[in-house]
This record gives structure tokens, sequence and C-alpha cells, in this order.
């Protein structure tokens, strides 16, 4: 995203200036973990002026308390550059205690193990019907699977028509992958008029909608009554908003490691119950979402003084890369955790955890079930440039695949 240097504020140290601009940074293009490594040598916390001005941390522990500690660091503002925008996204932009009351309601209906009972059959289905529909032996996995299974399970769960995708998708990519602001203003505005749009036909008359995620939302209650359309409307717009781009995202930079590292991938073939233990260890040495945050008053916190307002940047890729944390961070160990499931922060930590974890977890794992079996000599396209879209997530723009059909 264009937008010049700010200045550095009076209260940051001229040692903790350094330039880092995740939306537009071309290392970030090639080999954006390689580079994003290399923060290891900068300080814990330092400051970047780039996309108005921003703190960076750089340690797990300390993004750990980002996430988790909502007293020093709120969620009320989540952008990085601050774009003023009325729309607030529940319970993205609420701290508790409000944001406890509207978690609980989200966790008790529209993603309670009810809402998601025919999850497992319904991605498995959906895979299945998508690489049915690849060429022999070749498919271009971004936008013939990675983009369609992810959207097409939640407009199922949402009751809405499969023939939203594209305008869903349009909006999406002007959200996370706009390249100026303008454009991710645009990306709001699409995905505002589409859900106000949308919203109002279903609520006309619901009982006609049958998604068990729409009918969560139209069940729930909050202080013992029902949701109002603006409560509603912020739900969905963040469902709408979270759910068809981080898992999207993520796939694509899985299958291209599996693609690319044999031994690995025959690994899962050969033994599908380690699948989500190794999804786990993929997660954190692939993660790819820059989350913002705001110091929520005047503090200092490990020897920074941070002001109220400060935009705080929290990224789940330089999480997973700390060596501190995880020895030879670059590496993909799928015995790292032993028996157990590597502890990592993809989804977040505390009040804030991603409530959508198990449907991501869900979709990923059964991919690799579905897929990996189907797909012998799995490889990368011979010739293929493979670039990596950098912004509030990363994931690749497109990724040829050839295998023994």
């Amino acid at each position: 995203m264009a937008t010049a240097s700010a200045s550095v504020p009076d209260h940051v140290p001229a040692e903790r200036v350094f330039r880092f601009d995740f939306r537009n940074d071309a290392a970030l293009r090639s080999d954006p973990w390689g580079y994003l490594a290399t923060l290891k040598d900068l300080p814990d916390i330092f400051f970047s002026p780039d996309l108005g001005g921003y703190w960076v941390v750089t340690r797990t522990p300390l993004i750990d308390d980002v996430f988790s500690r909502h007293d020093l660091f709120t969620a009320t503002s989540l952008a990085i550059p601050k774009i003023d925008s009325p729309i607030r996204l529940i319970p993205n932009h609420y701290d508790p205690p409000d944001h406890t009351a509207y978690r609980k309601l989200l966790a008790n209906g529209l993603f309670s193990p009810r809402a998601l009972s025919t999850l497992d059959a319904d991605t498995r289905s959906f895979a299945r019907a998508l690489f049915d529909g690849f060429a022999p032996g070749v498919c271009e996995f971004v936008h013939e699977f990675a983009y369609r299974l992810p959207i097409d399970i939640f407009l199922e769960l949402m009751g809405a028509d499969l023939a939203h995708r594209d305008e869903c998708l349009a909006f999406v990519k002007g959200v996370f992958r706009g390249t100026t602001l303008e454009e991710t203003h645009a990306g709001f505005a699409a995905a505002d008029a589409f859900v106000r749009r949308w919203l109002t036909e279903q609520l006309d008359d619901p009982g006609r909608n049958r998604g068990k995620m729409f009918q969560g939302l139209i069940a729930a209650r909050i202080g013992g009554r029902p949701l109002d359309f603006d409560e509603i409307y912020a739900i969905t717009m963040m469902l709408f908003l979270g759910g068809l781009d981080t898992i999207t995202s993520q796939m694509t930079h899985i299958m291209r490691f599996l693609a690319e590292n044999p031994e690995h991938r025959q690994h899962l073939v050969e033994n599908p119950a380690a699948i989500p233990v190794a999804l786990e260890e993929m997660l954190r040495r692939f993660g790819i979402s820059f989350i913002g945050r705001a110091a929520a008053a005047d503090f200092t916190y490990h020897g920074v003084a941070f002001r109220k307002g400060d935009p705080v940047c929290a990224a789940t890729p330089i999480a997973g890369l700390d060596a501190r944390a995880y020895p030879e961070p670059l590496a993909v160990d799928f015995g790292r955790a032993g028996r157990g499931r590597v502890k990592h922060l993809g989804f977040g930590a505390g009040p804030h955890t991603c409530i959508g974890a198990h449907l991501a977890r869900t979709q990923l794992r059964i991919t690799l079930e579905e897929l990996l079996p189907r797909m012998p000599g799995l490889a990368v396209a011979p010739g293929a440039k493979i670039e990596n879209l950098s912004g509030s997530t990363m994931m690749l723009r497109s990724l040829p695949l050839i295998w023994s059909a």
C-alpha cells in the first residue's frame, strides 16, 4: 500500500527506528519468511516509519502479550496504516468485557458442533468435486482450488447462493490486497454494499435461509434479547471478511511446501493420522497474518515507551520464526512437538484467538487427506515463477502444479 513515511514521534528513540513495510517490501514477494527471519537481528520491539508509522514486535512471548493483554493493546484499532472507518466488526473490534459476551454467543451458536456438524462431510465432498474438475495431472492450485473451497463451504454454511462467489472474492481481494488506500477503501465499500443487500434480503424471510451458520445468527441472544440489524450486520461482515482469505492464503503455502518436499509429502501419504500434528508445524512455519493493535494508554513495556493510540503490529509469521522459541525456525520438522501439538500463534492468542480455528484446521486437514493420495509425484510445474502477494495476509499469486495422472 503506497503511503508516505511518517515522521518519527518524539517518544521513539532513534536506536529503535528501522524501515519495515509489510505491504510493499519487494523482499516479501520472493522469500517472505527468509526475509522475516532476519528481523531477529533487530530489537525485540522497533518502530517503522512506513505505513503511517507503527511499532513491530519480533519475539514470540511479546507477540503473545500483544494478542492477550487488552489492558495494554486494544483491538479497537486494527488497520495498519490506520483507516478511518465507521464499520466496527463484532467481535474483532471489541475488548473484554463487551467482546466476551459476543464471542460466547458465536461459540455457542455459529461455531457450535451443531452448526458445523456437516463440516467434515461437506469439505470432503467439495474437495473431491474440485479435484475431479482438474485437467488430468495439472492444475493452477490457487484459482482452481484454494480460492474456491473455503468460499464455497462458507457460502453453504451461510445459506448464500454460490453464484455470489466471484463478487465476494473481488471485495476480499480489495480489502486484503489493496495496494493503495483507495483500493482498500473500495474493497470495504463493496463488502459493505454486498453484505447490506444480501442481509436485508435474508432477513425479509429468515426461515427461507437454511444455512446453519445463518440460522445460528438469527437464533442468537445477548442479554436475553435477539440481535438487532446493526449487530447482525457487524457479525456478518466479520464472517465474510475473516472467512474468505486466511484459509485460502494458508492453503497456498502449505501445498507449495509439500509439492517441493517429497519426503514430507510421502510421510503424510503413508501416515495420514500424522496430518493434524504436521499441520500445526506448517501453520507455525508459514504464518501469514500481520495483525494490528493500538496502545490502549500511555505506558512503558519492556523498556519501550508507548503512547495511547500508537499502532502495533503483531505478526504471526514473525512469531513463528523466533529462534528463541523455535530452534532452527525455518526448518519444517513434523516431529518438533513429539506426540503433542506444536504451540504457535497462527490463530492468535488470548480473548481474540480465532474463533474459526476449528473451521480452518478442518478444511486444511481434509484438503491434505483428499488431495495428496490423488497426486502422486506432485511437483510445481517446471519454469513456474512463484510470487508471494503481500498485504495484511500473505498468499501466492499462482501455484501451477503437476502430478502423475
